[in-house]
């Protein structure tokens, strides 16, 4: 770790917004995203019909880049109903996918992992320590057309180049703002090749003259002539391009497709052309550093939250992280930092793909405030050995034997039933994302508390059979809740005849069966949230990715801010309205275009295998779905917001007030979160939906259920209560010293599960389908080699 040191390269170019603004329209209608020449060049664009007012059969029409044909007589919107059918998309992507240029929806966040840089978010002033970055200004837009002043400022990108070492450089230019609109068509012809060899000629510095000759002479070919010159001349340094917040960000957006329309498709369309961040490249930036001029106005609270939106979508799209550089301490200090720790929007960054904040400027209050932070960094990372290499025990029989169950249990425990009653292997949970988890949680743990499989007081042939019985325990609770189901998220299964104002309510996100999962986090006493709870999240987009697949099914569950709806002009009286599986899709779509959210895709091709059904806005769910992301995830469901509290602050990116730590509130007294949490690239409050997307973790789905066996299973306790005696390890010790005989071991374990106690009726009920329960514990258990009675 070494001081910054901001060096600058000439005279800085004054740095303009050249975003898109959403009250631009000129400027909208200038950009054209990623359409390959000649595709649909001959198609009408809707609303221009083809028919004067409508289009017939056969007719072909272009919606949204998408070109659709009449299957009869029409007057409906290109694409949005069985009158049209697909004819292709027009940027060339394959057809029922997300078009190439479209609001991105990553199933993982993007890495923030950058060279030289720690795993925990950097803030610093030109005082503090952080690894040094050097801030290069680059050509201004009105000297591209000058070789001479092209060729100088190529030379100095060479020096500092040559003398970067390990520093990470900022190019800084207005050129890609200017740019942004029309991609850079306007600037026309630059001569970047012979530029760039006058400068190495001058310079002697040894740049491949062949990859200098294959630059093309335009915005592209300059853009890439840095990348070149610092990738060869600075292989240890970080480098990326510098982008201004633009205008965008002082309007009212009501969700994200509002801020994606106004800036960030536009910049991702740049960058796309531009290649500076095409994953593939040998000369690919590091990052994207983004900044804002004091000569504009400070951003309110809200404001901030667009500029983080489009910082964010713009890293989705190019899978790079960001640095926010050179930012207004008088601006943005007390956002950012907060005037009390719970205030700082520190993880509201990191959540937006930034990995550090420098500010410009020095002062004592932000200095106080930044070295408060350094006692409660947030972590951005896990740095560690990655689990799969690691034994699972050190009985390496056992190991083996788990390693070798993987077809059978695959194929033979877990299964779902479909519509047609048969039982067929899931496609969600898999035995060696089980076995991951089961490592993480076994060797690793949370706060001490691992998974329990052996004991040092036993042999390794009585230990080998209490972790069967333990892994058994918890599968058969698995199979119950969520397998049989082949589902992650929680299914709209909401009917009138349960308490729903109408069958499958949009709302059954918010809760079903009378629930409101929000409010699982608030002590319904004192109404303040529980030590750990996620904070509410009013401005939250999120789908579920997992439904039911009878025919006509509901959609998966999804959770979208009353503002984003009202736009649509999709509310009745504030209220959402409902699936009806009624109607018959013509077409069952096997693609689906997962950019967009559930509530906004195009009729019968909502889910993947919809036969029929869709959404009715009648308002008869008789309330919104704002804030209601807290639906049940996972193999044994993580539902509310203080259970995805805490499993977010003890395996991801704690949200928990760094001031609470020690602190006793509502009896529990707050414990400070892991200092390298397995999972802190995953912030489950701001995204509870990664326990079912990630597809870098697909263990996860699996911890979440693991977590919850450790600390409310393992850890049960009911001190001067009726079960005060029970105890896991000693009911599952005697199970097994009983030769594995009765079901009072996982009927009580199935009690705590479904119904809070250890027992098969406990005071909130009967166990729900305990035969089954029971019937898959001796499954696995037979499986994996035993003989239970």
């Amino acid at each position: 770790m070494r001081k910054i040191n901001k060096i600058t390269i000439a005279i800085f170019s004054t740095v303009l917004s050249g975003y898109v603004c959403a009250s631009d329209t000129s400027q909208i209608s200038s950009v054209a995203p990623f359409v390959s020449a000649g595709l649909c060049d001959e198609f009408n664009v809707y609303p221009e019909w083809t028919r004067g007012d409508h289009a017939g059969t056969g007719d072909i029409m272009v919606n949204k880049n998408i070109a659709y044909s009449a299957v009869y007589w029409t007057q409906s919107v290109p694409g949005s109903d069985s009158s049209w059918k697909l004819h292709l998309n027009c940027d060339g992507s394959d057809p029922g996918t997300a078009a190439v240029l479209s609001l991105p929806n990553p199933m993982d966040p993007v890495r923030l992992e950058v060279a030289g840089w720690p795993n925990d978010f950097v803030v610093a002033s030109p005082s503090l320590i952080a690894p040094t970055t050097i801030t290069v200004a680059t050509s201004a837009t009105e000297e591209l057309a000058d070789v001479n002043k092209l060729t100088a400022k190529f030379v100095s990108i060479i020096e500092v180049a040559t003398q970067a070492g390990n520093s990470s450089v900022i190019i800084s230019s207005d050129v890609l703002d200017k740019a942004t609109p029309d991609k850079g068509q306007s600037l026309g012809v630059i001569a970047v090749k012979e530029a760039l060899l006058k400068a190495v000629d001058t310079t002697a510095s040894k740049i491949d003259i062949d990859k200098i000759n294959a630059l093309s002479n335009d915005l592209k070919g300059w853009a890439q002539a840095h990348n070149l010159i610092l990738t060869t001349l600075a292989p240890e340094a970080s480098f990326g391009w510098s982008f201004s917040i633009g205008d965008f960000a002082f309007d009212t957006h009501s969700g994200r497709q509002s801020v994606w329309n106004a800036a960030s498709s536009a910049t991702a369309d740049l960058l796309n052309t531009l290649d500076v961040y095409k994953a593939e490249s040998l000369t690919k930036s590091d990052f994207i550093s983004f900044t804002k001029s004091t000569t504009t106005a400070a951003l309110s609270s809200d404001q901030w939250h667009n500029a983080l939106e489009y910082i964010k979508q713009v890293t989705d799209y190019v899978k790079i992280p960001a640095m926010l550089a050179n930012i207004p301490t008088e601006q943005a200090a007390n956002y950012f930092m907060g005037k009390t720790t719970r205030d700082q929007q520190i993880r509201k960054a990191a959540q937006s793909n930034v990995f550090a904040i420098l500010f410009d400027k020095d002062s004592a209050d932000l200095t106080s405030k930044i070295e408060a932070y350094q006692g409660a960094k947030v972590p951005l990372y896990y740095v560690g050995e990655e689990l799969e290499k690691g034994s699972l025990t050190r009985i390496e029989a056992l190991n083996t034997a788990l390693t070798n169950a993987a077809d059978v249990m695959d194929n033979e425990a877990f299964l779902y039933e479909t519509p047609q009653s048969q039982w067929v292997p899931s496609t969600v949970y898999k035995w060696n994302d089980f076995l991951d988890g089961l490592n993480a949680m076994h060797n690793i743990g949370v706060a001490g508390n691992k998974f329990w499989l052996l004991t040092d007081e036993a042999d390794d042939a009585t230990n080998i059979i209490y972790a069967k019985v333990a892994i058994a325990a918890f599968l058969a609770q698995s199979m119950q809740e969520t397998i049989r189901y082949n589902a992650c998220d929680e299914n709209n299964w909401s009917e009138i005849k349960y308490g729903a104002p109408t069958d499958y309510p949009m709302s059954a996100s918010c809760g079903q069966l009378g629930q409101k999962y929000a409010d699982y986090g608030v002590n319904p006493v004192s109404g303040l949230d529980y030590a750990y709870s996620c904070p509410r999240d009013n401005k939250m987009e999120v789908s579920a990715l997992t439904h039911a697949k009878w025919y006509g099914a509901p959609a998966p569950v999804f959770a979208v801010p009353d503002a984003v709806l009202e736009e649509q002009g999709l509310l009745v009286n504030g209220h959402v309205g409902r699936w009806t599986n009624s109607g018959h899709c013509n077409a069952v779509p096997d693609k689906i275009d997962t950019s967009k959210q559930v509530w906004e895709r195009d009729e019968c091709k909502i889910y993947v295998g919809q036969k029929a059904g869709t959404f009715l806005w009648d308002g008869s769910s008789q309330e919104s779905v704002e804030g209601c992301g807290w639906w049940g995830r996972g193999v044994i469901q993580t539902t509310g917001r203080q259970n995805f509290g805490t499993l977010n602050h003890y395996l991801g990116r704690s949200h928990v007030d760094p001031a609470t730590i020690g602190q006793t509130i509502d009896g529990v007294t707050v414990e400070a979160p892991p200092v390298n949490p397995l999972y802190s690239d995953l912030d489950f409050c701001s995204n509870p939906g990664l326990i079912c997307s990630s597809e870098k973790n697909k263990e996860i789905k699996w911890i979440a259920g693991l977590f919850y066996w450790v600390t409310s299973v393992q850890a049960y306790s009911n001190e001067g209560g009726d079960y005060a005696d029970w105890n896991y390890y000693n009911e599952l010790k005697k199970y097994v010293n009983s030769g594995l005989t009765g079901t009072e071991f996982i009927d009580d374990v199935s009690g705590i599960v479904n119904r809070g106690c250890p027992d098969s009726t406990c005071s909130t009920g009967d166990v729900h389908n305990i035969k089954e329960r029971q019937a898959n514990f001796k499954l696995v258990l037979q499986k994996l080699g035993l003989n239970p009675q």
